[in-house]
C-alpha cells in the first residue's frame, strides 16, 4: 500500500512485518479491553448508589497508581524481557476483571483498588511495549508502525464505551466485565507469538541510580528534556483544564451536556485524521513540524471562550485532536530512535508521566483556579501557551528535527 504526494509522502511498510501485525492486534484488543472497563466501573459505581465525589475519587486513583508506579516499570522494562512484562500485566488484567464478573455486589472500595490494579498494569505495559516496537519495527516503519498504532487506539477509545454500553444495556455490567476478561486474554495470545528482539538489558543497579540514570539520558539531550518540561506544563494548565471547562461551558451555554460529548467525538475524529496524516506524509523538519501541530491546540480553549456556535467548538475539538496526535507520533518516533535500546523504558514511562500520568492532579487544580480567576482567565491562559511556547521551542538545540545531532544542525 502506498500513499504518495511529491517526494515526502513515505510507503507504509509496517503493515508487511509480520511482529508488527502481532502488535497492533494485540493493542487494539487491549485498548477496547480497557475502555470496557472504565465504562463498566463507571456505571457500575452509579448503580451502586455514588455520587460525582465519589466517581471522581475511584477513577482518580488510576492517576495515583500511574504516579507511583510509571518510574518503576520503566525501570523493569529496562531490565527483564518485556515480552514478559507484557504478559503477566494482561494476565492480571483479565484475572481482575474475571472476579468482578464473579462477584455478586462491587463496593466503592473494590471498585477503586480495580481501577488502582488497573493503573499498575498500563504502569508496566506501556514503556515494555514501546520497548518491544522499538525492536520490532526498522527505521523506514517507524512512523507508519506508531501511526498505525495511534489508529488503532483511537478507534478502539471510541468504539469501546459504546460496546459497553450495548452490553450493559442488554445484559448489565457482569458481561462487560466478561468481554473485558476475554479480551485481556486474547491481547495475551497475540503476545504470546510476538518474538521479542535480541537486546541488551541495561545493568542492574540500584533503583535510585537506574532512575538517575534516565534522567541524565534525558538531559544530555536538551530538545527530549525541553520537551518533557513542556508535557508537564501543558497538561497542568492547558489540556486539563480544557477537558475539565467543556462540558461546563457546555451546560452553562447551550443547557445540555450534549455539546460535551459531541465536541469529544470530534476531538477523536480529528486524532484519527492527525494520524492518518502522519502515517502518509515524511516531514523534513519533523520537529518544526510537531512543534506548530501542538500550536493547533489552542483551538480548543479559543472556542470555549468565544462559545459562539457549537459547530465551532466541533470543529475547532476536531482541529486540536488532529493537531495533539501528529504531534504526539512525531515525538515518539523520535523517542524510539534517538533512544538507546536499555534506555527507551525508562525515557518513556517519564514521558508518559509528564503527559499523561498526572492529569488526575491537573484536572483538580482546574476548578481552584477558575474560582480564584474566572473560567475565561483559566481559557485563555491555556490558549496563550500553547500558542507562544511550542514556537518558542524550536529554539533549542535538536528541536527543529527531533535529533540530538545532526550533519544540518547549527549551534544556536
Amino acid at each position: 500500500m502506498t500513499l504518495r504526494y511529491g517526494s515526502r509522502f513515505a510507503r507504509v511498510q509496517a503493515l508487511a512485518n509480520a511482529q508488527f501485525r502481532l502488535l497492533l492486534s494485540s493493542q487494539i484488543a487491549s485498548v477496547v479491553g480497557e475502555q470496557v472497563f472504565a465504562v463498566a466501573i463507571t456505571v457500575s459505581v452509579l448503580n451502586a448508589g455514588g455520587d460525582a465525589s465519589t466517581l471522581g475519587l475511584v477513577l482518580a486513583v488510576r492517576g495515583v497508581a500511574l504516579v507511583i508506579f510509571l518510574p518503576v516499570g520503566g525501570v523493569w522494562s529496562d531490565r527483564i524481557p518485556r515480552r514478559r512484562i507484557m504478559l503477566a500485566a494482561y494476565g492480571v488484567q483479565a484475572v481482575m476483571a474475571a472476579g468482578l464478573a464473579l462477584a455478586s455486589t462491587l463496593s466503592f472500595w473494590a471498585a477503586a483498588a480495580a481501577v488502582f490494579v488497573s493503573g499498575v498494569a498500563e504502569a508496566f505495559v506501556r514503556p515494555a511495549f514501546n520497548g518491544i516496537l522499538r525492536g520490532v519495527l526498522t527505521e523506514d516503519e517507524r512512523v507508519s508502525g506508531r501511526s498505525l498504532i495511534s489508529v488503532s487506539v483511537r478507534t478502539g477509545i471510541m468504539l469501546g464505551p459504546a460496546l459497553c454500553i450495548a452490553l450493559v444495556a442488554v445484559a448489565g455490567t457482569r458481561s462487560a466485565f466478561v468481554v473485558t476478561t476475554v479480551v485481556f486474554l486474547a491481547s495475551a495470545v497475540l503476545f504470546w507469538r510476538v518474538k521479542e528482539p535480541s537486546w541488551s538489558p541495561a545493568p542492574r543497579a540500584s533503583f535510585a541510580s537506574d532512575i538517575a540514570t534516565g534522567v541524565a539520558e534525558a538531559r544530555r539531550r536538551p530538545w527530549v528534556l525541553a520537551i518533557l518540561l513542556f508535557s508537564t506544563v501543558s497538561l497542568m494548565f492547558v489540556l486539563a483544564p480544557t477537558q475539565v471547562l467543556l462540558p461546563v461551558v457546555s451546560t452553562a451555554h447551550f443547557g445540555s451536556p450534549a455539546v460535551y460529548g459531541v465536541a469529544l467525538t470530534c476531538y477523536g475524529i480529528g486524532g484519527l485524521a492527525g494520524g492518518l496524516l502522519t502515517m502518509a506524509w515524511r516531514p523534513r523538519a519533523v520537529g518544526g513540524v510537531a512543534m506548530v501541530s501542538m500550536a493547533l491546540y489552542a483551538a480548543a480553549p479559543l472556542s470555549l471562550l468565544v462559545s459562539g456556535s457549537a459547530l465551532s467548538i466541533f470543529v475547532c475539538f476536531a482541529v486540536a485532536g488532529a493537531g495533539v496526535e501528529m504531534y504526539a507520533i512525531q515525538w515518539e518516533v523520535a523517542l524510539q530512535r534517538e533512544i538507546p535500546d536499555h534506555l527507551i523504558g525508562r525515557l518513556t514511562s517519564f514521558a508518559w508521566l509528564c503527559s499523561f500520568g498526572l492529569m488526575p492532579f491537573g484536572q483538580a487544580l482546574t476548578g481552584p483556579l477558575a474560582e480564584l480567576t474566572s473560567t475565561g482567565v483559566v481559557l485563555g491562559v491555556a490558549a496563550a501557551i500553547v500558542l507562544v511556547v511550542p514556537p518558542c521551542l524550536l529554539l533549542v538545540r535538536g528541536m527543529a528535527k527531533f535529533r540530538t545531532s545532526s550533519p544540518g544542525d547549527a549551534p544556536l
